[in-house]
């Protein structure tokens, strides 16, 4: 089958300095039905244009029924359905599944669609091999669990599959993205999924369930060998959204990396929780060469904590910051901006939290109600759900990343707000906090930022292009700054 990857714009005049990840998700589905014994190939539009001769140069390698997975994140669910209809359109015959995030929580749309026959929800390799055998030995599929299809004019939605054991999953396939040199940045690892907070931005709970899973350390640490000796990586992000959620997983983890001697080869970035650190873990992070350490910080209210249902107070978060600053690791945080019931007042007190906790980076993200999260269901009730066309407005960081006082509406913002008053705000916050010269000279030193949000190349300043690319950014960030002065 042909698994494709949707290209998303998400990150705007950004996209240049966010370094692109090979598709974790995606990859799993391969490299899993490739273990298997079955066939799979990848098209990534962010690597090569998704066009009829590139799926012809790849179906040829294939027996029909030809079959086609597109993996749809929210933000970029209209292009799923515009590469679904246009690959039914060359492919009468074909058979077209959706999954992740998006078809997971909303599979009527998705089915909604002629050109979709097959959603898969939650996590996918289980049932896209039981789908894939089905199809290829003209089976019935009615069985199968997580999945929905469409009978006659019925949309059928089957009870949830269990979870996958991650044990039972091979090591993440790097070698199907290396076509894409110079491309991709191989720096990411998955050691882990699920996390049982039901914070109420959050819709990941979706997909991988509220139970912590991992990765078999052996597998996560002959990862960081395999990027480290074959693809010459230095710097490693753990993509885990609660990476030291196990505190003996991590210690032994870390007890890994220097028995192996990896921390003198490379360095390690993750995200984790405030209640989810101590002494114990920090000192075994910065022993096994960490660096940096993400929080989301989220608000500087208790009341607003309250709300956000994420079981942690800004006291604790205060703390955690603290105790990892002791140990010397750089740390960075990320804030929302228009929550429900927020007021002016707490937005100001965010943005002075993280200049007197003096955070190494910070992102001020506008709160995004995400399909399948608390927050949307608020939004609607209160009938401040504000949706463009094909979702396209879904973005957690389109202030920062667009002319956002111009180009789309926020999909949400309180009552008693005004929008651009509020984008005002968000706008505001990330450029005074990020300009300051201090903060600039930091980040471009050290070339790298937090969670793969910023990356220059090494010896960029010898490279004119980059100079000029800096510019040009730099220009348009201090326009936008202008603008909410005028």
């Amino acid at each position: 089958m042909i698994l494709i990857n949707p290209k998303s714009t998400k990150f705007g005049i950004f996209q240049r300095y966010v370094p692109l990840s090979v598709p974790i998700g995606l990859g799993y589905l391969a490299g899993y039905l490739l273990q298997k014994g079955r066939k799979a190939e990848v098209v990534d539009e962010h690597i090569e244009p998704f066009s009829r001769q590139l799926l012809k140069s790849l179906s040829d390698k294939l027996s029909p029924p030809y079959i086609f997975g597109i993996s749809t994140l929210t933000a970029c669910a209209q292009r799923s359905y515009d590469i679904a209809g246009q690959i039914k359109q060359w492919y009468p015959d074909s058979l077209i599944i959706l999954g992740g995030i998006h078809p997971t929580v909303l599979p009527d749309e998705a089915l909604a669609n002629a050109a979709v026959d097959f959603v898969i929800r939650g996590e996918g390799e289980n049932i896209l091999l039981e789908l894939y055998d089905a199809i290829k030995n003209r089976k019935d599929h009615s069985w199968i669990k997580g999945l929905s299809y469409k009978s006659g004019d019925k949309l059928i939605h089957n009870p949830p599959a269990e979870l996958p054991d991650l044990d039972d999953f091979p090591p993440f396939p790097y070698h199907l993205f290396e076509s894409g040199p110079g491309k991709y940045n191989f720096s990411f690892i998955a050691s882990s999924r699920g996390c049982p907070y039901e914070c109420i931005f959050c819709s990941q709970r979706s997909i991988s369930g509220r139970r912590f899973r991992y990765v078999p350390e052996s597998v996560v640490l002959g990862q960081i060998e395999l990027l480290i000796n074959k693809y010459n990586q230095r710097h490693i992000n753990f993509v885990d959204d609660n990476f030291t959620a196990d505190k003996q997983r991590v210690i032994r983890l870390c007890r890994g990396i220097t028995d192996k001697g990896l921390q003198k080869k490379a360095s390690f970035d993750c995200q984790t929780r405030a209640d989810a650190v101590d002494d114990e873990v920090l000192l075994s992070l910065k022993r096994a060469g960490f660096r940096m350490i993400n929080y989301g910080l989220e608000t500087a209210s208790e009341r607003l904590m309250l709300l956000l249902n994420k079981k942690e107070t800004v006291a604790d978060n205060i703390a955690a910051v603290k105790l990892t600053k002791k140990y010397g690791f750089g740390v960075s945080g990320t804030f929302i901006f228009g929550l429900p019931t927020e007021t002016k007042k707490e937005r100001l007190q965010a943005y002075r939290l993280a200049k007197d906790l003096d955070l190494d980076y910070v992102r001020f993200n506008n709160a995004t109600p995400y399909p399948g999260t608390k927050l949307y269901e608020i939004a609607k009730n209160e009938g401040r759900l504000f949706v463009e066309k094909g979702w396209a407005n879904l973005n957690a960081c389109a202030s920062l990343v667009q002319d956002s006082l111009a180009e789309s509406r926020l999909p949400y913002f309180p009552e008693g707000c005004r929008e651009n008053e509020l984008k005002k705000d968000i706008i505001r916050a990330n450029l005074l906090f990020s300009l300051r010269p201090i903060k600039v000279f930091k980040l471009l030193i050290k070339r790298i930022g937090p969670a793969g949000w910023f990356y220059l190349p090494a010896r960029w300043y010898l490279n004119p292009k980059e100079w000029w690319g800096l510019i040009k950014l730099g220009a348009s960030l201090l326009r936008s700054l202008a603008k909410i002065y005028i």
